[in-house]
């Protein structure tokens, strides 16, 4: 019998040779980072929907909100260092509010005149910006933000607010806000080789529209196909240095937290994301105050905001609504 199983294990031996996909290599440590060739052509489309709560005076107030964007990327140059020259074009913009007020809704596929509150993310179909992104997901340069908000501008009623935190396009016209929104989306790579099981991490600082301090741990769940699972966690919570955010001559100073969770799937050899979705949630406060100095004591504000996601990208235009 001992001379029928070290046979038996030789020939599975001999077999991982000849075989290595079907043994224990299938699973070695990969390298992911973002690896673009020049002249390719991507699409990109995500979608946020939002539901805010507030007490203001004792009353409940609940908004919902469905902001969704899609570009076409096109990857221009590729230096020696793999960094990637990339040039967005939005093609598609969708936007949905529903507050106690009014509802606006508004999806550039409809081929109609947006409403009211709108106009902004219909003024964005056709606009284009560039960025340099390198393999670990970094921005490196932005440029054409400017001139984006400015024709968007052009084409909004006159005095829109379109201050951070009080119109939702704001995010769309700011030059460092986009750098954020897009390293908050792409830089999610390991600086090294990493095998399923491995985790790795890092600290940031959000600036996109309410400052907040981001821990995320990233965690090679599995792997089949030439596609990699992550799963994603994220501890929110309030930036004490942030800067408060203006809303009608007065300061908004936040104080919210709460987790975030999600699922990343990665192309292996290109490291392009081709789905992320997850979901938000925070609890806590808004504190108004008369100056960015403070004190911010003249009306605290309950709120939660719940927030699901989805990002997918892909070689060709999507057919279908999001999921």
């Amino acid at each position: 019998m001992t001379a029928r199983r070290e046979y038996r294990a030789f020939l599975a031996a001999v077999a991982c040779i000849a075989f290595p996909a079907f043994c224990g290599s299938a699973a070695a440590a990969v390298r992911l980072e973002l690896k673009l060739d020049k002249g390719k052509i991507y699409y990109e489309r995500s979608l946020i929907e939002q539901k805010i709560t507030q007490d203001m005076m004792g009353q409940q107030q609940v908004i919902n909100m469905t902001i969704g964007v899609g570009q076409k990327l096109d990857v221009l140059e590729v230096d020696g260092q793999g960094n990637m020259r990339i040039r967005y074009t939005y093609v598609w913009s969708r936007f949905k509010q529903i507050d106690p007020m009014t509802t606006v809704e508004y999806d550039s596929s409809q081929q109609t005149p947006p409403p009211g509150g709108a106009e902004g993310f219909a003024a964005l179909i056709g606009q284009t910006y560039t960025m340099t992104i390198s393999p670990k997901g970094k921005v490196l340069d932005v440029s054409g933000i400017e001139e984006l908000a400015e024709a968007v501008r052009k084409k909004m009623p006159q005095g829109t607010d379109l201050s951070q935190g009080m119109n939702p396009l704001s995010s769309f016209l700011d030059k460092q806000t986009m750098q954020d929104m897009t390293e908050n989306s792409l830089a999610v790579y390991p600086d090294k080789p990493v095998e399923q099981g491995d985790s790795w991490t890092d600290k940031r600082i959000i600036r996109q529209g309410m400052p907040m301090v981001a821990e995320s741990k990233w965690t090679l769940q599995k792997r089949q196909a030439g596609v990699a699972t992550i799963g994603a966690t994220t501890s929110l919570k309030a930036d004490p240095n942030g800067p408060p955010m203006d809303m009608q001559g007065m300061k908004m100073k936040i104080d919210l937290a709460g987790p975030q969770e999600g699922t990343i799937q990665m192309d292996e050899a290109t490291g392009q994301i081709r789905s992320h979705r997850g979901r938000q949630n925070l609890k806590g406060q808004v504190k108004i105050g008369a100056s960015a100095e403070g004190p911010f004591d003249m009306m605290a504000i309950p709120m939660t905001i719940e927030t699901t996601f989805t990002v997918e990208t892909g070689d060709k235009m999507w057919e279908t609504k999001p999921q």
